[in-house]
């Protein structure tokens, strides 16, 4: 998917982004394939950063400094932009994103389930413990044991 942005940009911006120069074009032309590396996938900043051979600072720098300054001084650059995220070229790259944000969903909820069943588990012998009281000492054991959570909420 990177690669695909990547041929993209230098393509439209007629720059190789692998260049170690600081040309303003070329700044901002790596700006451009940061910002849409970022949100096309779901690639972290560092492996955004590793295929240009930078740092994730300089991905960063370029996502939050660079991309508003082209955004507001450089309208040909910006379209640039514009036009490759809405190319339908980059079209299956946003329905893997919706795809894989999907499964992240599931993931999530998956996951919030096996921590209530560990927390069912773990409460298992206090459950088992209250169990043996008898019905008779009930409302006794109640208070006791109301007061013993609350003195563990206050002192532990």
């Amino acid at each position: 998917m990177i690669n695909k942005i990547r041929k993209e940009v230098e393509k439209a911006t007629m720059q190789d982004l692998s260049s170690r120069r600081r040309q303003r074009e070329l700044v901002c032309a790596r700006a451009i394939y940061f910002k849409l590396c970022k949100e096309k996938t779901t690639s972290t900043l560092q492996k955004i950063a590793n295929t240009l051979k930078v740092n994730h600072a300089t991905v960063l720098h370029g996502i939050n400094n660079v991309f508003p300054i082209i955004k507001k001084e450089e309208p040909h650059l910006y379209e640039i932009y514009i036009k490759i995220k809405n190319s339908d070229d980059l079209k299956y790259i946003k329905e893997n994103y919706s795809a894989l944000r999907k499964e992240h969903e599931s993931l999530i909820n998956k996951y919030k389930k096996l921590i209530q069943l560990k927390t069912v588990d773990e409460h298992a012998e206090i459950v088992n413990i209250v169990r043996e009281i008898p019905k008779k000492h009930i409302d006794t054991a109640k208070v006791r044991v109301k007061a013993m959570v609350d003195i563990i909420k206050n002192y532990a």
